[in-house]
């Protein structure tokens, strides 16, 4: 018999921007689901939660257990890093953007796909990466990376995390604008199957 059921995308979790976190150069949408670099600092409070040196900014929401997962929309852009952060990441000055660092991310830069780890690992893709699904597993340690277009796994990062960890986006360099599209955070999408092998 043909069994008919409706499930939800397991894990899905909305993500909403912190502007409090976001380089003074970064334009968040009004409803804080996309960024991207304009390159024109803004006159922004220099408050502890803000990045001073490179254009980053956080989801509004941190983890500290469970299964999670968003998607971004990458777009066309040639320059980003897109991962999860800990909470104690260093916001001012100099950064190392590695797992050593608190980042678990991954980046497209001078046209190359690269886990950002110490030292990097690139990545064999192929084609281009129009939206990429983030899932973190807190219990397990995992930080995953999904091709939510061709639904392939990319990268698996494995840690122990013991503090909260947020949600991370870097639009990348915007120079004479070469990178102007936003990153954007994909809404909640359900899915439908019908089998008759349930």
């Amino acid at each position: 018999m043909m069994l008919s059921f409706t499930k939800l995308s397991q894990c899905y979790s909305p993500v909403a921007l912190d502007p409090n976190t976001a380089y003074p150069c970064l334009s968040l949408s009004k409803n804080l689901t996309s960024v991207s670099n304009t390159g024109t600092m803004k006159k922004l409070p220099d408050n502890l939660e803000r990045f001073d040196h490179l254009v980053f900014v956080l989801g509004s929401k941190g983890f500290t257990s469970g299964c999670h997962s968003w998607e971004v929309d990458v777009g066309q852009n040639n320059d980003w890093v897109i991962g999860v952060v800990k909470e104690s990441v260093a916001r001012k000055g100099k950064i190392s953007g590695c797992p050593e660092g608190g980042f678990w991310t991954i980046a497209l830069s001078d046209g190359k796909y690269t886990a950002m780890t110490s030292p990097h690992t690139p990545l064999d893709l192929k084609g281009h990466l129009e939206r990429v699904r983030v899932k973190i597993d807190y219990t397990n340690g995992e930080v995953s990376f999904f091709d939510s277009v061709g639904v392939t796994p990319i990268y698996t990062f494995n840690d122990h995390f013991t503090e909260t960890i947020f949600p991370f986006f870097c639009p990348g360099a915007n120079i004479n604008g070469n990178n102007p599209g936003p990153l954007k955070i994909c809404p909640v999408r359900v899915a439908v199957w019908n089998s008759a092998s349930w």
